[in-house]
């Protein structure tokens, strides 16, 4: 089966996926930039309402419906709130564990889909020849191209509580060429991947409609719907072409954001811990991220991004069953012989990477954003020899449904305000 027929299947089913959501926008909702020209079209317009004389009787009163809307005061910038509120999605990258949190009892939908990309060798911080890797195994990798879409779904308890789910589904393909002869094979692999459970507690905020500075504690587990008993023709795939990493994984971190409009920064620093050996006698290193970013509201429904994304993976603790005691991916599948290959050895795993990525966010619907974002390495220093990582892309499609008891619902008697609520 061919790569682009993956692939052709692979954004198929990220679009099955968004299509639905183009259609479930509230047309009928006021976004940001209605509401400010509303106020300016009736600044000076008097309207009447009904009030009660002394006497008791109903007479007609004027009032200054510009006295209703709540606007600050001495306003000399255009006023940018975020894209769907003041503290929803559109005022962090979409790639972040708990970004686009919405108001409390709202439903939160978020689906995307990446391509991954990885070209050559690199030992430490240097680069190395396939050649090089060639003196020590039979077969090296020549490139790697990873597909992955996930669909999460959350809910907003409260203004200071969201629980969430995130299913994820992978495609992996990558190039083999063999020592001497230069012979090129494949190796191919898809499926589910781990499924995470999250929550994100709000800590501080200086306001629950619009903060300006808020502090929030990520929590979560990694559950191992990922299989790991990939195959070909009966003998184990590598450790990198598994789907899942067979063991339920702990997650936590702390989350910051700030703004002063129409600008948004933050930084994040989150940890995930394998804590024992799955039932094939191995275990994937710890995980640890920090992310730095800042964003641009340029108008009411468009978002620049720029981020920094650090990562740290630590060891292969162990190693399969199959490889060490069956001989898969070794040479003449005798486990006293070499590796065919470094994807085998779990001394080629694990390193420190850092992004850099940017990003445009933009709502074509109220309460929908689109997210898009590109990043490629600036720093890779990896263990023993592995593949380097070329580039990656990344579109994420966003939506918030406001349920009967959130502050932005539907009710006859809402009043009008510059949040929309």
């Amino acid at each position: 089966m061919s790569l682009l027929f993956h692939n052709k299947k692979y954004f198929l089913l990220f679009f099955i996926l968004i299509f639905p959501l183009l259609f479930l926008s509230d047309k009928c909702s006021a976004d940001l930039n209605d509401l400010i020209k509303y106020e300016d079209k009736h600044e000076n317009k008097q309207i009447t309402r009904l009030a009660s004389n002394k006497s008791g009787e109903k007479e007609e009163e004027p009032i200054d419906i510009s006295k209703e809307l709540t606007i600050p005061e001495d306003l000399d910038y255009q006023l940018f709130l975020g894209l769907c509120c003041g503290k929803c999605g559109g005022n962090m990258p979409l790639n972040i564990p708990g970004a686009g949190t919405p108001e409390p009892h709202e439903l939160r939908v978020k689906a995307s889909l990446s391509w991954g990309k990885m070209v050559g060798l690199r030992r430490g911080t240097s680069n190395r020849s396939t050649s090089d890797a060639h003196g020590q195994y039979m077969k090296a990798p020549r490139r790697m191209n990873m597909y992955m879409s996930n669909l999460s779904i959350g809910y907003a308890f409260s203004d200071r509580f969201f629980a969430g789910i995130m299913g994820m589904y992978m495609n992996k393909d990558m190039e083999m060429i063999r020592r001497g002869n230069g012979v090129r094979s494949s190796m191919y692999s898809q499926g589910i991947a781990d499924t995470m459970l999250m929550t994100k507690t709000l800590l501080y905020a200086d306001d629950f409609l619009a903060p300006t500075s808020q502090v929030s504690l990520l929590l979560g587990v990694s559950i191992p719907t990922g299989s790991i008993d990939q195959d070909e023709k009966g003998a184990l795939l590598p450790y990198s072409m598994q789907l899942g990493s067979g063991t339920f994984d702990p997650l936590i971190g702390i989350l910051y954001e700030g703004s002063r409009t129409p600008l948004w920064w933050g930084a994040n620093i989150s940890y995930l811990a394998r804590t024992y050996e799955n039932y094939k006698s191995y275990n994937l290193g710890d995980e640890f991220r920090f992310d730095l970013y800042g964003m641009f509201q340029v108008r009411y429904d468009l978002v620049g991004e720029l981020q920094i994304k650090g990562k740290y993976v630590g060891d292969i603790e162990g190693e399969a069953q199959e490889i060490e005691q069956d001989g898969d991916g070794h040479v003449m599948s005798n486990p006293n012989n070499p590796f065919m290959s470094n994807l085998f050895d779990p001394d080629n795993y694990g390193g420190s990477t850092v992004d850099l990525t940017a990003g445009v966010q933009w709502q074509p619907f109220h309460n929908h954003i689109l997210n898009v974002q590109f990043s490629f390495p600036l720093f890779q220093n990896l263990h023993g020899t592995q593949l380097e990582r070329d580039f990656n892309a990344t579109i994420t499609y966003y939506l918030e449904f406001p349920l009967s008891k959130s502050r932005r619902s539907k009710k006859k008697d809402k009043g009008l305000d510059i949040l929309g609520f």
